[in-house]
């Protein structure tokens, strides 16, 4: 059965539960994710995941399975549990959580833009890593222009 294409208007209100952090200089986990990001750009690796032509603005590190902030409110070991992992303590976890294995990078829109991950539902920001050429992007915000096709 197929469905006819459709735009849907969604009113979204979320109340999120991100601890505020400090300024990240003092963290010692900090420099783990520097190091992270030395080593993705030396091999190549620092450039949007998403690759469109919607990417804009320099690239970030998305923090993919667990965000920084939020470390105390997750249980490492459903972490060891869903990746096959093994921590020895929480030291280790936090040191997992700065590593390339929980590090993706985006660029601004894909991250926090418009068409962000931490801006669009899941679903939907999930579908962009897999649009077809000149498809429009599943969702935006109402004030945003349409994007340009390049097949026009």
């Amino acid at each position: 059965m197929t469905v006819p294409a459709h735009d849907s208007r969604l009113t979204l209100h979320l109340i999120t539960h991100v601890d505020a952090h400090p300024p990240r200089e003092g963290d010692p986990h900090y420099r783990l994710f520097e190091q992270a990001r030395t080593r993705m750009k030396k091999l190549g690796l620092l450039r949007c995941a998403i690759n469109s032509p919607m990417c804009a603005g320099p690239v970030e590190l998305h923090h993919s399975h667990v965000e920084y902030s939020l470390i105390p409110m997750v249980d490492p070991a459903r972490i060891e549990q869903a990746f096959g992992l093994h921590f020895a303590d929480d030291e280790q976890f936090a040191a997992w959580v700065e590593s390339p294995g929980n590090l993706e990078p985006l660029c601004v829109n894909h991250h926090r833009g418009g068409l962000g991950v931490h801006v669009m539902p899941g679903p939907l920001w999930e579908a962009l890593r897999y649009l077809r050429a000149g498809s429009p992007p599943p969702a935006q915000r109402p004030w945003q222009f349409p994007v340009n096709n390049p097949a026009d």
